[in-house]
């Protein structure tokens, strides 16, 4: 049993050196060689899916957002005519440069552009502010008189142009309620002298 036993380690001893000894002097000839054969398939741990009731409500604000109102529609305004004239509506009245420059700027401007209007046959019409009542005048820098009126040719863009006249001297043109001496706006009052018509220089 001894003799067995003892040929049995000698023919493992020996197998195990030669096997050794082939792989020193025998390297793998290709990278497949060197890799592991593949094992069968592994599922892994199975994931636990958690329960979404335990996480709870979320933080609640203490307070409610504040309501946002609707934007306001644009105000609706009638445009009214308040100056018919006879002849051509710069006849009528002079140029101010300064003025001009400043509605150029945004700095002497009507409120609402052409909410009052004014002009002469087959014209466009102008703007309207007047300097006693400005109602519908943005004018910052105090530069309005009283007594006059103010026109105003292609506001908002920067070819305005600012003309002014005097409002007594438009009376016999002067088209709406209370004046335009209703009757005859492109003339002249019955009864009365004409009213003197201010020159362009």
């Amino acid at each position: 049993m001894r003799i067995l036993v003892s040929l049995m380690l000698g023919w493992f001893a020996v197998t195990l050196t030669a096997g050794v000894a082939h792989a020193q002097s025998d390297p793998p000839r290709t990278p497949s060689q060197w890799m592991l054969p593949p094992g069968p398939p592994h599922d892994g741990i199975p994931l636990e899916r958690t329960n979404p009731g335990h996480l709870g409500p979320g933080p609640v604000e203490p307070r409610p957002r504040p309501a946002i109102a609707l934007p306001l529609p644009p105000p609706y305004t009638l445009p009214r005519i308040v100056y018919a004239f006879a002849q051509p509506a710069t006849r009528m009245m002079v140029y101010s440069k300064a003025l001009s420059a400043a509605c150029r700027r945004g700095r002497f401007i009507q409120r609402i552009n052409l909410l009052y209007r004014a002009f002469g046959p087959k014209e466009s019409p102008l703007g309207v502010a007047y300097g006693t009542w400005a109602i519908n005048l943005v004018d910052p820098d105090r530069q309005r008189q009283m007594g006059e009126v103010y026109f105003f040719d292609r506001q908002d863009t920067g070819l305005c142009a600012v003309y002014t006249a005097q409002q007594t001297a438009l009376l016999p043109w002067y088209y709406g309620p209370g004046g335009g001496y209703g009757r005859t706006p492109a003339g002249t009052p019955p009864g009365a002298a004409p009213a003197a018509v201010p020159k362009t220089p």
